[in-house]
């Protein structure tokens, strides 16, 4: 989708405009793409899931949760993917994830392939794609107005949290669960995906411009400019900007634009001394939860603005 002007030559006075303009979706858009994911979540509910899996028992969905900037409200007027977590029964801890992971991407993947609600979308390209930070099922439909593309992935995960959601923090026990399941770092992320959404969703409005703003500069002037570089993935940009917003304003709903892209700019050029982290969903009150983070900080990091 083409961009009426570039970000470079908007004077720093006109980004809030330029944002408005160029980097929201229109509510045209997002309602396709919201469509979309509709008709994902009842063939998921509703097609594939109404009998027993390999895995000889009942398997049905307890609930599809949009994560991403479509989850978060950050989406930019050009999304084209869209990524939805899964949460299944089958899963009834981090250890039956691990274990049964790969068999339900398979089940998945199966159903997928025929089910009418997704063909009548011109399913193509479904596959399964060793993702970050685990595999998952992918593939492409068309929205039913304009016949666009859109990518979906989905990844499967066990509800670790479906009881505490409404509540400040979970209790320490999930995170030792957690810690205690000793897998790859990042594979169990997706059970945390609410924590994780909604960390950015109740965010201000102004701040999600600034967010749209970094995202856009990333993915048009660095990522698509540097495509074989080793850069961040963008859940650290964005963490790394609301950081900036909180230190820089004092979580100041009224700040420029301009010098938040800029802040932002200079604190990625000194990644190798930024060390940042949240206490918001955990304490370091239990001590198993506290000497694994404190550790995790101390680890030399592969990409320093990846943690």
């Amino acid at each position: 989708m083409a961009l009426p002007q570039e970000l470079f030559d908007t004077p720093a006075y006109k980004l809030t405009t330029f944002v408005q303009q160029c980097l929201h979706p229109s509510r045209e858009w997002k309602e396709e793409v919201l469509e979309v994911v509709r008709t994902v979540e009842y063939s998921l509910r509703k097609k594939c899931f109404q009998r027993k899996s390999r895995l000889d028992k009942e398997v049905w969905v307890q609930k599809v949760i949009k994560v991403g900037s479509l989850g978060n409200g950050t989406m930019l007027g050009n999304t084209t993917e869209v990524e939805l977590v899964v949460f299944l029964s089958c899963f009834r801890s981090f250890q039956e994830e691990a274990k049964h992971h790969q068999r339900i991407l398979n089940l998945i993947y199966e159903k997928l392939l025929y089910c009418q609600d997704l063909l009548a979308l011109q399913l193509q390209d479904l596959r399964l794609v060793q993702g970050a930070p685990c595999e998952v099922v992918s593939f492409t439909v068309q929205t039913r107005e304009t016949g666009e593309p859109i990518t979906v992935t989905l990844v499967p995960a066990f509800g670790a949290l479906e009881l505490y959601l409404h509540k400040p923090q979970p209790p320490p026990e999930v995170y030792v669960s957690l810690i205690k399941a000793c897998n790859v770092p990042g594979n169990f992320s997706p059970s945390f995906s609410e924590l994780q959404k909604n960390f950015i969703k109740h965010r201000p409005a102004k701040l999600k411009s600034l967010l749209r703003l970094v995202k856009h500069w990333y993915l048009e002037y660095v990522k698509a400019l540097c495509p074989r570089a080793n850069l961040p993935p963008l859940y650290a940009l964005e963490l790394l900007t609301i950081y900036a917003w909180e230190v820089g304003t004092q979580e100041n709903e009224n700040f420029d634009l301009d010098r938040g892209l800029v802040t932002v700019m200079s604190l990625l050029t000194k990644y190798q001394s930024l060390c940042i982290f949240w206490t918001k969903y955990y304490t370091f009150q239990n001590t198993i939860i506290e000497d694994f983070v404190r550790k995790e900080l101390k680890n030399e990091r592969a990409h320093e603005t990846s943690k």
